[in-house]
């Protein structure tokens, strides 16, 4: 379900009546009692500057029963939300049962007002929430520091100033736990709490270290870390979560009062003999009437870097780890939701010369799959966009308005599969792979591609 996801898996460990980390640490007496089965289950949150978000409404299922998604899913409620005198009324997704869209979803979230969801059901007491969203937040500053958390070793190029240039920008490639970065923060209040998301941004690149008691298969490429506090208007990037060469995307979250009570008190993977904060409480606080979940709400900004082992010399890029590798790749994204995407195309020859394309995807449906396939999608390359080229991109305009098929083979290590490719016949991409992220910066869109070793 999708309940407490906090966009990019912030909270992935708390579900109601679902099998999985809840099911397997604690029992679920500890958490929901019988007098709360069949609870109307709230998943929004609220973003600052964002459109309206979409809404989640499900029923828990009873402690001890197998947990379906579609069939807990709450249909025909009426669900708005309101601030001041405005009320947006939401209208349940054809696509998606349990999901409810803004009518006018270019509707923005305003800093610093009280928003109140409503959601009535049949048979069911009016289930309510109320969040106070955070001011805007905004890192004036990314600094890195020397260990003496003193002296400034350079100050980092952020989005405000060149936009995605700053992976490539001289400032943020960084060594592995070389100083210590913080981030100077610009916000008009303080927000209950703060939390950080650290998003690996490559597929491959290979791990910052090596460890003989850590498998490269347990390390995630994306993280969250626990409630953090500001300091006279700073706060520090740990290097904790950062596992992998290549480029990061790090969210920082200021978060309202029910966000950060849900984190705190969610101790479902809590060591009671620790004395961790949460511990005192069997139950998370929710802040839902007449129902459980989350209603909140953030303001969010990003910084963007790369990060190469340590003790190497600078670089950019693959070449950090070795671009050699993998001459020739395409790669694909594409949202199973709304059916956009992009096909990616990045090929070095030997005497040097690059071509790096992007092509938009178009035309994206679902098709029956191949026997050994568990789904598959068929689009046709549109727009092109040619982002390098040395004079090996001659023949890049003629793939635009061809169409593909390609789908995901059902066996393959977890969490990355094969890939299968229709021509005349469905057959296995021997370089071929396919990937569903659960979090992190591509929660949601199936990726795919194929690598040339």
């Amino acid at each position: 379900m999708h309940i407490l996801l906090l966009l990019l898996a912030l909270l992935p460990h708390l579900s109601c009546g679902a099998p999985g980390p809840l099911a397997a640490d604690r029992d679920p007496g500890d958490l929901f009692g019988p007098s709360e089965d069949n609870l109307i289950v709230v998943d929004a949150i609220l973003i600052v500057d964002a459109p309206l978000p979409q809404i989640f409404l499900q029923r828990t299922a009873a402690p001890g029963v197998p947990y379906a998604a579609e069939e807990t899913a709450l249909v025909g409620a009426s669900v708005s939300i309101r601030t001041d005198d405005l009320v947006f009324e939401y209208h349940p997704d054809p696509e998606v049962a349990g999901r409810y869209l803004p009518r006018y979803g270019a509707t923005l979230v305003e800093p610093g007002r009280t928003y109140e969801l409503r959601v009535e059901a049949a048979d069911d007491p009016v289930v309510r929430a109320t969040t106070q969203t955070p001011q805007r937040l905004r890192i004036g500053e990314l600094v890195l520091l020397d260990d003496d958390l003193e002296t400034a070793l350079r100050h980092l190029r952020l989005f405000s100033e060149i936009g995605d240039e700053v992976y490539a920008a001289a400032e943020n490639q960084l060594e592995w736990t070389q100083g210590v970065l913080q981030a100077r923060l610009q916000a008009d209040g303080a927000a209950a709490s703060y939390q950080v998301a650290v998003s690996n941004l490559e597929l491959f690149s290979p791990p910052l270290f090596e460890n003989d008691w850590i498998d490269e298969d347990d390390l995630e490429r994306n993280e969250t870390s626990p409630p953090l506090g500001v300091e006279d208007g700073a706060l520090y990037l740990p290097w904790n979560g950062i596992h992998f060469a290549g480029r990061y995307k790090v969210k920082l979250y200021a978060v309202d009062q029910n966000w950060f009570d849900l984190v705190r008190t969610d101790n479902v993977d809590a060591d009671r003999g620790s004395g961790e904060a949460g511990q005192g409480f069997q139950r998370p606080l929710f802040h839902v009437e007449n129902g459980i979940g989350l209603f909140g709400s953030a303001s969010v900004d990003s910084v963007g870097f790369s990060v190469r082992p340590k003790g190497t010399p600078e670089c950019t890029g693959c070449e950090c780890w070795g671009c050699e590798k993998r001459p020739t790749a395409w790669s694909g994204q594409l949202n199973l939701n709304t059916g956009r995407g992009s096909v990616s195309y990045l090929r070095h020859f030997s005497s040097g010369a690059r071509c790096e394309l992007s092509y938009e995807i178009s035309n994206a449906s679902a098709v029956e799959p191949c026997a050994l396939c568990s789904f598959a999608w068929e689009f046709t390359l549109n727009e092109l966009t040619v982002i390098s080229d040395t004079g090996r991109c001659d023949e890049a305009d003629e793939a635009s308005g061809l169409t593909f098929r390609f789908g995901q083979a059902n066996e393959g290590g977890r969490p990355l599969y094969g890939l299968y490719q229709y021509d005349l016949d469905w057959i296995a991409l021997e370089a071929g792979w396919s990937l569903m992220p659960n979090d992190g910066e591509f929660t949601g869109m199936w990726l795919f591609g194929f690598d040339k070793l």
